[in-house]
């Protein structure tokens, strides 16, 4: 009889009494100081290649799920070695990984630093240590949270969700991919707490929804695939295809919600930023039809904008990517384009859908030759698009420039 018969079932509950939040860091951080060979986990997804097609199926879920754009803020939460982190890096996302084991994150470094990738993104990464109890970041500080099979370690759970909710912002999305159900006594699980401490939770769903719903989360969504095992015939596509669900195939896509599942929650209504096209509309209005320049002195103007779209206004993000600008051009007396950068005014503070922003600002003028010219006024969301090219009407203004 194998020593694995004969010991008691180890509970998950006795091991967090016994050790604790503090404790259970600390074994987490051995774990990984143990690891027989570390390229194996910085080596993920593809380095363990009987999980690598689930692994992709998972994540490219989750990544649907959390609507990525580049310059969007992501906090990859038990980030392990940091194999999301850099992925989601290379997609332009900013990210901050966070894990409770100082030797995860010290690994993690090194798969940045010590492996480039092609491009070499605008946006920033960077790894902070978390302490169990507080997320070390501020408040509604990231966009966005994903979390890979990493949450069914936290022995305080409600604690930690309220931590989620505090540091991500309104609109914002978490994402779990997670073992569901009876989890704790399967034998990997088992090997994990008895020789590792490692914490291998069970998690109930109707639990789980409850916890995130009294922090403030709405209930959560479920993304869909099916049991890997199962292979569509044929005569399925074929009813597939007419509309019809057949049987085994209605039994795979309940094998795989039944042992593990894919879902997020959302914190207050989707709303798309100035990160995407969508949803980008101003009005705009410039208080003069005519102005008179001199070469090298900037005009004073009263202006004022108005966000009439279904997108937030961004007036600061790692990269610039986003950031919202009162911006001009110059083109000739024939309506060429001649200067597309002339100036740039940055919004003063974030805009929601339906503020708007009154105020006089000084334009300076990029031409030197005397004549006659226009000036057009637009926003622009940099590195994204200029408003005019979504349908927003610019303002167009007669100059002359003097010498």
């Amino acid at each position: 009889m194998t020593n694995s018969m004969k010991d008691p079932l180890i509970d998950p509950k006795n091991l967090i009494e016994e050790l604790g939040v503090e404790g259970l860091n600390h074994y987490s951080d051995e774990y990984y100081k143990r690891l027989y060979d570390a390229r194996i986990q910085l080596g993920k997804p593809f380095s363990m290649f009987a999980h690598t097609p689930q692994l992709l199926v998972r994540l490219g879920l989750m990544l649907e799920s959390l609507r990525i754009s580049p310059g969007i803020k992501v906090l990859d939460f038990g980030a392990g070695t940091c194999w999301i982190s850099k992925a989601l890096w290379q997609m332009g996302c900013s990210v901050i990984a966070t894990d409770v084991s100082k030797e995860a994150l010290r690994l993690g470094e090194s798969l940045f630093k010590d492996y480039p990738i092609p491009n070499q993104p605008p946006c920033s990464w960077e790894t902070r240590l978390f302490d169990g109890h507080r997320l070390p970041l501020e408040d509604e500080e990231v966009d966005r949270i994903i979390c890979f099979d990493a949450f069914h370690h936290v022995p305080n759970q409600e604690e930690v969700i309220k931590e989620f909710y505090r540091v991500l912002r309104n609109g914002g999305t978490i994402v779990f991919n997670e073992p569901l159900g009876l989890h704790s006594t399967t034998p990997d699980s088992q090997m994990e707490m008895r020789d590792f401490k490692v914490l291998e939770n069970d998690l109930d769903m109707t639990e789980l929804q409850s916890l995130f719903c009294e922090a403030g989360f709405d209930e959560p969504t479920f993304k869909v695939a099916a049991n890997p095992e199962y292979r569509m015939t044929y005569n399925e596509w074929l009813s597939c295809k007419a509309g019809e669900i057949p049987e085994p195939l209605a039994n795979a896509l309940s094998q795989f919600q039944q042992n593990s599942g894919v879902f997020y929650f959302q914190k207050g209504n989707i709303l798309k930023d100035s990160r995407q096209t969508d949803g980008l509309a101003h009005e705009l209005e410039i208080s003069a039809d005519k102005l008179a320049f001199k070469a090298g002195v900037p005009q004073k103007i009263q202006i004022s904008f108005k966000n009439v779209g279904e997108s937030r206004w961004l007036d600061k993000n790692d990269g610039h990517i986003g950031v919202v600008n009162f911006a001009s051009r110059v083109l000739d007396y024939h309506s060429k384009e001649i200067v597309i950068d002339n100036s740039r005014f940055r919004i003063p503070n974030e805009m929601e859908p339906g503020d708007s922003f009154s105020g006089e600002i000084s334009v300076p003028i990029a031409i030197s030759e005397p004549g006659r010219y226009w000036l057009k006024f637009d926003l622009v969301s940099e590195e994204v698009c200029w408003f005019e090219s979504l349908g927003s009407k610019p303002t167009i203004v007669e100059i002359t420039v003097e010498s």
